[in-house]
């Protein structure tokens, strides 16, 4: 006699009427209702009515199983209290099931008797106890087909990507033949592992049985499996062809596409949907298809799709719903753009659509983003319903328009409506305090914190790094980074991007290697996102070549990344590669925008390339459909007004359809210094004392120019101007780096004076003094002040990019390498020839990336061609 434990009392079974065969449809519920599982009567009095042997039939055992698997998904409707009280009852029945099939051996010999009790503990949240069960048993032959398929698929569903390709591995292998639903999962798992060659096997398997076109699973898993190793031409190619590939299976690859960061691919998707469902078997895309593709441009950025992706959904007739709305808000809160912003606001009010605590936040924060603290705050006055996400949002919108008293003040409200501030919030303020240029209170704050209880997190940290960053801190960045490796929190793909903007902000070649390596190891390098960084990384460090190495390894290159690519071959100086990148792009059906034309234009600038430029920019709108705006407009005037086109300069400028900006009258004074042209010089300036009356740099311009032209009285005139509006000088810099050691050289001598210093100007004197016997003569024009010419030599020797280069030839001459130089203002004419002369004395490659671009001097030459 079995030893009596708490199931309820069941009637005697009868077998053969409830004895269903695995993959036949369930038994009627008549005999064996789960209601009669609900009762509370001892098994003990069933087992004195009829003998334990009952329990010892794998059928009635199965019966038992599916019937407490009934208690979890019945067929009926059922109330609140009544799935409470099933769910209840099967936890307490399914562990007394597990241990009867144990006891009758059933688990481990009785195929379908296992399948049906791991099938319950996965629904019980027990799934690996089920997995676990599955490969056990009694000899290796006493899995049958059922419970093959379903260890595969339990395997797959868990996220255990390897163990169900081995498992669909083996079972193909005994001969075992595999369902649809095996073979779906089978593809997914190969797609999410990263295994193709095994997705490719089992793709073959399913066009031998029949299952790509019989199952309704097959099509979605197959094409997903080959957008999963963005092989998005496969997939399309699947869903194209087969006829049973609908709507869920293209929305689960444009799901995959999104995931990944192929937000172009996923648009196309979604438009080949909608463009050829009235003419073939393609599906029509529903709401979750644009709702997808939505969500995939505000998480990468793609703000100006993201509008274009809601007006194709109403074309088609389909009506936003809240997940649209949240979604579109994301990506109008990221772009800045109030107008839109607002015209989304009242297309939600329209429509009727209220307002819950998702799209609530999700309006906060746009408005806060935007700039409208108040509407932000009345939106959050009149919502129903708050959650710690709204609170937050208002909190960092405060924080990041610099009003901390007020964020601090929401702060203690959270705590007066019972709203326990988390780390979400804390890392709120400490983003607004770096981005405001309060590095050492924001790295108080998380101090604070920590010592609160609070654990700083990685996006903690990452938000300080990040702010430094954004405050253009780029020292201070990587002292934070070091500060968090040293707390043992380990950095994120977000992290990374951060800091490897900081590296191209300050052109910090070997700690952007580092980093690279930091990739590699933590394979982030696979990511469209980190390699774009990388490539955006190398070309403004000055590495070039390895800009473009990183480039050619890039699988699915999108705008973004070739967008980097063409903005470092412009700052290079590398205007026909760049030209040619810019027709692959065209050809491989990549749109550009206005970031790629501000690269070309930039790269035709820096070779001088006037009827390329005009040819692109006249092509911008009329071919690419691409509107100039005011920094293509610049580049332009930039480009003639270098080239000596002064008059057609100032002709471009008057006839532009918007009030021209302080970048155009800039590149116009740039011009007209370079070129002498005094009268055209002084309307400039006019306007940019208008447009920036504290920038030192259009002083500092005209007082040049005043001084070449011996108007020394015109030059004081514009000191005393400074002085009056409290304007200061633009302190000038260069910094090279050696080992890991970095000098910095400052016009105004604001760092400590160098130990090496006396060395320096003596190999500076030597160097000079050679260079002068093969023919140089110093460009004393450089020095815009009422000195004798003796004295204007001297002062070309302080010039802070002659002592870096020297510097850096003298603590790197046994290695060999190039020296780099980073200064923040424009060459002068004698330093670029002095370089070039020194490049050739001493056999060494020095790359300089000075305020308009880098100069790569080799063997008395440099890459610009003495133009820039």
């Amino acid at each position: 006699m079995a030893q009596a434990i708490s199931l309820p009392a069941l009637p005697t079974p009868h077998h053969h009427h409830h004895y269903v065969a695995p993959r036949s449809p369930r038994p009627s519920r008549g005999a064996y209702s789960p209601s009669l599982l609900r009762a509370e009567l001892p098994l003990s009095a069933a087992l004195r009515v009829g003998d334990d042997s009952s329990f010892r039939d794998a059928r009635f055992l199965l019966s038992l199983l599916r019937q407490c698997g009934d208690l979890l998904h019945g067929e009926d409707e059922k109330s609140p209290e009544e799935e409470r009280t099933d769910l209840a009852a099967a936890r307490r029945l399914a562990p007394q099931l597990h241990s009867l099939a144990v006891r009758a051996g059933h688990a481990t010999r009785e195929p379908h008797v296992a399948c049906a009790l791991a099938d319950l503990l996965e629904r019980l949240g027990r799934g690996a106890s089920g997995r676990r069960l599955l490969a056990e048993g009694d000899g290796e032959d006493w899995k049958d087909a059922v419970l093959w398929n379903k260890q595969v698929a339990m395997l797959a569903e868990a996220g255990d990507w390897d163990g169900a390709i081995a498992a669909f591995r083996e079972m193909r292998a005994r001969g075992v033949a595999a369902d649809g639903y095996a073979c779906a999962r089978a593809l997914h798992a190969c797609g999410r592992a990263g295994r193709p060659r095994e997705g490719r096997a089992v793709h073959a398997h399913a066009l031998r049985a029949g299952l790509v076109d019989a199952h309704p699973l097959v099509p979605g898993f197959l094409a997903g499996m080959y957008a999963e190793g963005a092989d998005v031409a496969a997939a399309k190619t699947v869903l194209l062809r087969t006829a049973g590939a609908g709507v869920v299976a293209w929305n689960a690859v444009i799901a995959c596409c999104v995931r990944l960061g192929l937000v172009d691919d996923a648009l196309e998707l979604a438009e080949r949907m909608a463009r050829d469902a009235e003419t073939s078997a393609v599906a029509d895309p529903t709401l979750i298809t644009w709702n997808t593709v939505l969500s995939g441009c505000a998480r990468h950025g793609r703000d100006r799709e993201a509008l274009a992706v809601v007006g194709r959904m109403l074309e088609q007739g389909l009506s936003p719903d809240a997940a649209t709305v949240s979604s579109l808000l994301k990506s109008v809160a990221n772009s800045g753009s109030l107008d839109h912003g607002t015209e989304v606001h009242c297309f939600f009010l329209r429509h009727g659509l209220a307002p819950d605590a998702y799209t609530g936040t999700a309006l906060v924060d746009m408005y806060a983003k935007c700039g409208r603290l108040d509407l932000a705050q009345r939106v959050f006055d009149g919502l129903e319903h708050r959650n710690l996400a709204t609170w937050n949002s208002l909190v960092a919108g405060h924080a990041n328009a610099g009003q901390f008293d007020r964020a601090l003040e929401l702060v203690e409200a959270m705590k007066r409506h019972r709203l326990d501030p988390n780390v979400t919030t804390w890392n709120g303020l400490i983003t607004g305090y770096a981005i405001n240029g309060l590095s050492s209170q924001a790295m108080l704050l998380l101090r604070q914190i920590k010592s609160a209880g609070v654990a700083p997190n990685v996006v903690s940290w990452t938000s300080l790094i990040s702010g430094s960053c954004h405050s253009g801190d780029y020292q201070s960045s990587f002292t934070f980074f070091s500060e968090m490796q040293q707390d043992g929190v380990q950095p994120s793909l977000v992290t990374m991007l951060v800091l490897l903007r900081a590296c191209a902000g300050l052109a910090h070649l070997n700690k952007g290697k580092e980093l690279h390596c930091f990739a590699l190891r933590r394979a982030y390098d696979g990511e469209v996102v980190v390699s774009t960084a990388l490539v955006d990384m190398y070309a403004k460090a000055g590495s070039l070549t390895s800009a473009k190495r990183v480039f050619g390894r890039v699988q699915g290159k999108n705008l973004v990344c070739c967008n980097a690519m063409l903005t470092g071959l412009a700052v290079h100086g590398q205007a026909h590669e760049a030209a040619a990148l810019f027709h692959d792009m065209w050809r491989s059906g990549l749109k550009p925008d206005g970031i790629t034309f501000t690269a070309l234009l930039t790269a035709c600038r820096s070779m001088g390339l006037v009827t390329e430029a005009w040819e692109y920019f006249d092509d911008m709108e009329a071919k690419y459909g691409v509107a100039p705006t005011a920094e293509h407009h610049a580049c332009m005037v930039d480009l003639l007004a270098r080239r000596g086109y002064l008059d057609e300069a100032m002709a471009f400028i008057e006839r532009s359809p918007a009030e021209p900006g302080a970048s155009s009258w800039g590149a116009l004074l740039t011009g007209c210094a370079i070129h002498g042209n005094l009268d055209l010089a002084e309307s400039a300036a006019r306007h940019l004392f208008r447009l920036e009356p504290h920038n030192s740099a259009n002083y500092l311009a005209m007082m040049s120019m005043y001084e070449q032209h011996q108007m020394f009285d015109e030059a004081e005139s514009l000191k005393y101007a400074m002085k009056a509006r409290g304007v200061d000088a633009r302190p000038g810099w260069s910094w090279t780096q050696v080992g890991r050691s970095v000098r910095v050289f400052e016009v105004d001598g604001g760092s400590p004076p160098h130990p090496e210093t006396p060395e320096i100007y003596e190999e500076m004197s030597r160097l000079v003094s050679q260079i002068r016997m093969v023919g140089y003569v110093p460009d004393t024009g450089c020095i815009a002040y009422d000195v004798p010419e003796e004295e204007k030599e001297r002062l070309l020797l302080c010039h802070t990019e002659k002592l870096a280069v020297v510097y850096g030839l003298i603590r790197s001459d046994k290695s060999g390498a190039p020296v780099r130089v980073v200064k923040n203002t424009r060459m002068c004419r004698d330093c670029h020839e002095v370089i070039k002369h020194v490049s050739a004395l001493c056999g060494r490659q020095i790359i300089l990336r000075d305020a308009s671009r880098f100069h790569h001097f080799v063997d008395g030459k440099c890459s610009c061609d003495d133009y820039w």
